[in-house]
């Protein structure tokens, strides 16, 4: 499931990230309203969130009056519209509800009221649950600017075991193993804690169990983060995934309900 939300905040923007890339639903985000069509197209957005806190209604309005009467091509049949609203203007809401708004978030919503009333708002426009996948970000370990170092302990031997993370997602790591340890040090289904490994400038550490395993890659499922370190990995691949999406921008074309369901504080 893809997300795009319209905001110039970076609180806004960091609590969405954190809401929703946990539990498997991608965020992308723009922060002028002149690219919103590409960026839907480009990213085929199933749900769009409009920051109107400051009360910008009037700079959105145009927009979704586009999209009810269908003149942008190439967009998905069915969009929901949001909005995330500070002060109640009850004459703005009714207007948006009449071009196809559908619910509000309120601006003091909780992190987890986020991700149920997104979930529960796809759910119904599209009669059935979001498809939630973690993304899972590849990093070119050939730079040395993609290199993330990790290492842990064995919980069979205590010997060190080194590596590097070759993708990452909310979910868990793939990790090559490098330099030498004993083969009987990693098993399927064996859990590792406290392994440690940097993002940006943060360091990470993490609990997590082995669902793969062969010479030298492993891959973990993470079973524990600190609030912080979930954080700390959901702002790492938005950044990574916004990335992409900007560089596949770039890149030339080969062809070219109404009733309002407002979040509770």
């Amino acid at each position: 499931m893809n997300i795009l939300v319209y905001t110039q905040s970076f609180y806004a923007r960091k609590t969405f990230i954190n809401a929703l890339i946990p539990v498997g639903i991608s965020v992308f985000q723009i922060d002028h309203i002149k690219p919103l069509f590409d960026a839907i197209r480009k990213n085929s957005i199933e749900l769009i969130v409009f920051d109107v806190i400051q009360e910008n209604y009037e700079e959105i309005f145009p927009e979704l009056i586009k999209i009810k009467q269908g003149t942008e091509t190439g967009l998905p049949e069915k969009i929901g519209l949001l909005m995330l609203i500070g002060a109640v203007d009850k004459a703005q809401i009714t207007r948006a509800l009449q071009l196809g708004v559908i619910g509000f978030i309120k601006s003091n919503a909780s992190e987890e009221t986020i991700s149920k009333y997104i979930i529960e708002i796809y759910q119904k426009i599209r009669g059935i649950p979001p498809q939630r996948k973690f993304v899972r970000v590849s990093l070119n370990t050939a730079l040395e600017s993609e290199r993330i170092g990790i290492k842990f302990r064995s919980p069979l031997n205590m010997q060190l075991i080194l590596g590097v993370i070759k993708d990452i997602s909310a979910g868990g790591i793939a990790v090559e193993l490098v330099g030498t340890f004993e083969k009987t040090a990693i098993e399927n289904g064996m859990e590792v804690k406290n392994m440690q490994f940097m993002l940006d400038t943060r360091d990470v550490l993490v609990n997590a169990v082995v669902v793969a395993y062969q010479k030298s890659f492993c891959a973990f499922r993470f079973t524990h983060l600190s609030q912080q370190d979930r954080e700390a990995m959901s702002q790492f691949i938005f950044d990574k995934i916004s990335r992409i999406s900007e560089v596949s921008a770039k890149e030339p074309e080969t062809s070219s309900d109404n009733s309002a369901a407002p979040v509770s504080e």
